[in-house]
């Protein structure tokens, strides 16, 4: 008699994941391919523990509300209608962001859409243990600073700056 099948743990979740996720349009050569399986899986990895975070934020009523106007649809339905801690929120968009990088890559048609990398290059402030994948996401999508980036630069925009001042800010806080 066969023995029963053996749960999935998560490293088998992600490779089953990464397999799915990873659909070329047009034949790869195998370098591409394994940087890509690469990206996959470190893009996974960085998941499964951002949503660990989310759900222990969560468990600590850290959760809610991502802006007034689900603040007020919660209102609305008799729900809790706190709002999320920064945290949560920063985890969250790391979750979305790096599944809209994922996601075009399980459908042929929708790979030629997907954007050039993740949004997020960088860590949430408060879980410094995930600098060390962020750096090997980095590695992985060598040229590639996500929004991070973008935003780091426009608030040292000359314009920034200006408002900065104006209003009395320090400009060197603006650029770091």
């Amino acid at each position: 008699m066969a023995a029963p099948p053996l749960p999935q743990t998560p490293s088998a979740v992600q490779q089953a994941g990464a397999n799915a996720a990873v659909s070329p349009q047009a034949p790869q050569s195998p370098g591409t391919q394994a940087r890509e399986q690469k990206r996959v899986d470190m893009l996974l990895e960085i998941n499964i523990e951002l949503l660990q975070e989310i759900n222990s934020l969560q468990a600590q009523g850290r959760g809610g509300a991502m802006n007034p106007q689900h603040q007020q649809q919660l209102r609305q339905l008799n729900m809790d209608d706190s709002m999320a801690a920064e945290e949560y929120i920063q985890c969250l968009r790391r979750v979305q962001a790096n599944l809209a990088y994922l996601a075009p890559r399980a459908d042929t048609q929708q790979a030629m859409k997907a954007p050039p990398g993740p949004a997020h290059m960088t860590p949430p402030a408060h879980m410094p243990q995930l600098q060390s994948k962020y750096d090997q996401l980095r590695e992985l999508f060598p040229g590639w600073a996500g929004n991070d980036a973008r935003m780091a630069q426009s608030a040292g925009s000359p314009r920034t700056n200006q408002m900065n001042s104006m209003n009395g800010m320090n400009t060197q806080t603006a650029q770091a």
